[in-house]
């Protein structure tokens, strides 16, 4: 099948429906610029960051294929089946004030920048603009539906506001990377300058896996008890009788996570979420980091000198033995 068909070569073009216009017509030029305006959302999605703002996007390039082919169309009524609504007005409404809640919006000229993400938005927001005034020229010549017009005039406002969001969604995903930047390098300048004393040894490893198991027998939980140096090393280990098998690597890894971040796991829970300041973590060290509870670290003198992780029961019942661990020493 060949793309072209030589029909445009006088300067005329098909509606939908049949009759022939010039290309320069002003619903040609109408339907054609909601065209440039799907191209640059789509140019737009590429760039964004985010999931939530990627769905918006999609969503949107659906809606600018109706739109578009009714502008291509003279008498819609008997051609098209679905058309844009009042619905996917009010849709576009909600988003809008949803995303507004979300950002700190100052009632000043927004230079756009410097991210591409929401640099593209705004190009498709200026398009957006220039759509919406082609379609009013338009309508002031034949019958365009206003749902058409207020849907556009609510598209250019909601880019707008997609735009701003994601710009404070870029600044959060800087800042992650400095913290996770910071956080690797503070653990490697440890273990270069020897900062992490090695005197957690095997004694101590196998007084905590005792006192951890008496506590799980208590609860009448089967554990998995791991016990790592201050370097995430695993200096002892034990799994219970019955004790799942796929608990044996959470728990090596929560006690790798408590030392690597120097905190019990539990606080990484908030922390991870999508809004936390260290959302994307458990990407971190080949996946290895843990994000709920059942991993404490083994503080002396305000150093970590290593860490405990538990897995098997509730994480509640995960850090109850961790810290009978824990108390051993």
């Amino acid at each position: 099948m060949k793309i072209y068909t030589k029909k445009g070569d006088k300067g005329e073009t098909s509606l939908f429906g049949g009759e022939r216009v010039k290309k320069y017509d002003i619903r040609v030029e109408a339907y054609g610029t909601v065209d440039e305006v799907l191209a640059i959302i789509a140019f737009a999605r590429s760039n964004v960051n985010t999931q939530k703002a990627k769905g918006y996007l999609f969503k949107i390039e659906k809606e600018l294929f109706k739109l578009g082919a009714e502008l291509a169309c003279k008498n819609p009524e008997g051609i098209l089946k679905e058309r844009i609504t009042d619905d996917d007005v009010k849709w576009l409404e909600e988003k809008i004030d949803e995303l507004m809640e979300e950002i700190e919006f100052k009632k000043d000229f927004v230079i756009p920048g410097p991210y591409s993400s929401s640099s593209s938005l705004h190009i498709a927001r200026t398009v957006a603009r220039r759509a919406e005034r082609c379609v009013v020229r338009l309508s002031e010549e034949q019958d365009i539906r206003p749902e058409i017009i207020r849907y556009l005039n609510r598209l250019s406002d909601f880019l707008f506001t997609l735009s701003l969001y994601q710009e404070k969604e870029e600044v959060i995903k800087k800042s992650l990377e400095e913290i996770k930047k910071k956080i690797s390098c503070e653990v490697l300048n440890a273990m270069e300058q020897k900062e992490f004393p090695l005197s957690l040894d095997l004694n101590a490893a196998l007084k905590m896996l005792k006192k951890a198991e008496e506590k799980a027998r208590e609860i009448n939980k089967p554990m998995c008890i791991a016990v790592v140096d201050s370097g995430g090393n695993l200096i002892a280990f034990h799994r219970m009788d019955e004790a799942l098998l796929a608990s044996i690597e959470i728990a090596i890894n929560k006690a790798f996570t408590a030392v690597m971040l120097k905190m019990e796991t539990s606080r990484l829970s908030e922390l991870a979420k999508p809004e936390g300041e260290l959302f994307g973590i458990n990407n971190a060290w080949n996946g290895r980091i843990i994000t709920f509870g059942g991993g404490i670290p083994v503080i002396k003198y305000e150093k970590v000198i290593g860490a405990i992780g538990v897995s098997g029961g509730t994480v509640n019942e995960d850090e109850i033995v961790a810290k009978a661990g824990i108390s051993a020493i």
